[in-house]
C-alpha cells in the first residue's frame, strides 16, 4: 500500500508545485542586479520624471518580465528633447543611456554629416516579454532594457533610416549611421547593427545586458564609407566576443512574444 501511496504523493506534490510556478508563486524572478541598477539610476538622479518621461509603476510578469520602476517615454535627450515616433516603456538605466548617446554622439554626428540636428527618433520597440529568438534565454527587451532604433529625422524633414542608409551610396548617410552605431558602445553594453546578422538589417539594437567578465558586444559600424562609393565590407569585428552570440539578441520575437499592452502606456 505504501508503495502505491508514495508515488501518488510525489505526483501530487509535483502538480502543486507546478501549479504554483504556473500562477507565479515561485515562478521565475528577475535577477537582483536589475533592481539594483534601477535604484542606483534613480538615486543618482540620472532620470527625472517629466511630461516626456512619466513613471508608470511596477510591471511584474508574466514570469520574470517587467521592471520595478519603469517609465512611459515619449521623448529622449538631455539638453535637447527629441520626440519618439511612438511612446514606449523603458527602465531608468535605458533612458539614461539613450539620453547620453543622443546628446554625446547622435547630435554631434548629425551636425557633422548633415549640418543640422536630429529632431525625431524612430524605434521599433523596447518592451516585449519573450525569449531571444531561437533561444531559451530571455531577451533584454523582456526587462525594458533594450531599444531598437530604426531611423533619425533631421530638421529639414529628411529621415535617415538604417534599412536604406546603412549600405547607401550616399556617404553622409552611411558614415553617420556607422558613427552613431560604432560609438554607442560607450553608453550600451550591446550594440548590434546590420553587420551582426539577418535579425538587425533594419535597426540598431542597443541594450544594457550584463555580459560575462564585464565585456561589451559591439557590431555597430564605425567603418567609414569612401566618398562616391559603396562599402561592401561594412563592419569591423575586432571587439566582438563570439561566446556571447552577438548576432542573436531577441530583436525578432518568438512565437510566445508579448508586446507591451497599450493600457500599460496609458497609465
Amino acid at each position: 500500500m505504501k508503495r502505491i501511496l508514495y508515488p501518488a504523493f510525489v505526483f501530487g506534490l509535483s502538480a502543486v508545485l507546478g501549479g504554483c510556478s504556473l500562477f507565479g508563486w515561485g515562478g521565475p524572478k528577475r535577477a537582483a542586479w536589475r533592481s539594483q541598477a534601477e535604484n542606483q539610476c534613480l538615486a543618482a538622479g540620472e532620470v527625472r520624471p517629466s511630461d516626456d518621461v512619466r513613471p508608470i509603476g511596477e510591471v511584474d510578469g508574466p514570469g520574470a518580465c517587467g521592471a520595478d520602476r519603469p517609465f512611459k517615454v515619449t521623448a529622449l535627450g538631455r539638453d535637447r528633447r527629441i520626440p519618439l515616433n511612438e511612446r514606449t516603456a523603458m527602465n531608468c538605466p535605458l533612458v539614461a543611456a539613450t539620453d547620453n548617446w543622443l546628446e554625446r554622439v547622435v547630435q554631434p554626428a548629425a551636425e557633422a554629416f548633415f549640418g543640422q540636428p536630429v529632431v525625431g527618433v524612430e524605434h521599433m520597440g523596447t518592451y516585449s516579454c519573450r525569449s531571444i529568438a531561437g533561444s531559451r534565454y530571455m531577451s533584454e527587451h523582456a526587462y525594458m532594457n533594450a531599444i531598437d532604433v530604426s531611423g533619425f529625422k533631421l530638421a529639414d524633414g529628411r529621415t535617415v533610416r538604417v534599412k536604406g542608409g546603412w549600405r547607401s551610396a550616399d556617404a553622409s548617410e552611411a558614415n553617420f549611421l556607422r558613427t552613431v552605431g560604432g560609438q554607442a558602445c560607450d553608453d550600451f553594453t550591446t550594440v548590434l547593427g546590420p553587420a551582426s546578422g539577418a535579425a538587425h538589417q533594419d535597426h540598431l539594437h542597443l541594450d544594457l545586458a550584463r555580459h560575462s567578465k564585464g565585456r561589451r558586444v559591439c557590431r555597430g559600424g564605425d567603418e567609414p564609407v569612401p566618398d562616391g562609393g559603396r562599402l561592401f565590407s561594412f563592419f569591423k569585428d575586432d571587439t566582438v566576443f563570439p561566446a556571447d552570440r552577438a548576432d542573436v539578441t531577441g530583436s525578432l520575437p518568438g512565437e510566445d512574444g508579448l508586446e507591451a499592452p497599450m493600457n500599460l502606456l496609458d497609465k
